[in-house]
């Protein structure tokens, strides 16, 4: 894709209906690169699972973006567990990339509403799915959900970004539900939430009450207590609620 395509974008504004209104959004060059490097992926199927993508330099000329552009894209990508980062090795396709069959690529990109409705729908299912993971998951399926809540806590505690650990003990959840429909919803929810925390910048907001409500779920988990579980994951969710209330971000549109 050449430089000319994107610098049509530059400026555009999605539009949004939202309560009868049309709200219009500025959607920046990075999420379109990403849109774009995603299209090649799961459309064109020029890369596949396990695939290293070509170097940043390369790929920047591709698109024609700089880049601190592409690295941005990259980012957006590996959030929605498409794209793996490894330090010094490079960037791979992910092997969740096959959780994208089945809803066309660019759905959640163009799913818009308000951030605390998102996490009412998460206090809504990931309640349950915690609940099932507690009743249903083997020893193992629980096990790394605990090391998936280790790993978020030790990049909280080390003021490093946390977002693609968050989303794998968050998916470590659904798949120990044993719900099929759980495991591709959760994914697909949370990426719609990530991507606008990136727009946004309230992670940081979020990340206070995450350690102590995450050690409260991993209690539930470890102690095979549905209840205690399913009551901290529901305390979680409204905790991320108020905070986002408080911090007056409730009413953005995404």
């Amino acid at each position: 894709m050449c430089f000319k395509r994107f610098e049509q974008f530059r400026g555009h504004k999605a539009a949004v209906i939202t309560g009868g209104t049309t709200v219009r959004i500025k959607k920046s060059l990075a999420e379109y690169t990403a849109d774009a490097l995603g299209e090649q992926i799961v459309v064109q199927k020029k890369y596949k699972t396990g695939d290293q993508l070509p170097n940043e330099i390369e790929l920047a000329r591709e698109f024609g973006v700089s880049r601190a552009t592409l690295r941005e894209a990259i980012r957006v990508l590996a959030v929605q567990g498409m794209l793996t980062v490894e330090r010094g090795r490079g960037t791979f396709v992910n092997s969740e990339v096959k959780n994208y069959k089945d809803v066309q690529f660019g759905d959640i990109g163009s799913l818009r509403m308000k951030l605390i409705d998102l996490f009412e729908l998460r206090r809504i299912f990931e309640t349950e799915a915690v609940r099932m993971a507690c009743e249903r998951g083997t020893e193992e399926e629980i096990r790394d959900i605990l090391d998936a809540g280790a790993r978020v806590a030790a990049c909280i505690n080390r003021r490093v970004d946390r977002t693609v650990e968050d989303q794998r003990f968050h998916h470590a959840i659904a798949i120990a539900s044993h719900n099929e429909f759980m495991v591709h919803l959760v994914p697909m929810v949370y990426r719609a939430v990530s991507e606008t925390l990136l727009r946004f910048g309230t992670d940081d907001i979020l990340a206070r009450g995450t350690l102590n409500d995450h050690a409260l779920i991993m209690e539930g988990l470890e102690r095979r207590d549905p209840e205690l579980a399913r009551n901290a994951m529901y305390i979680h969710m409204a905790h991320a609620i108020v905070s986002l209330r408080a911090a007056n971000v409730g009413e953005e549109i995404v």
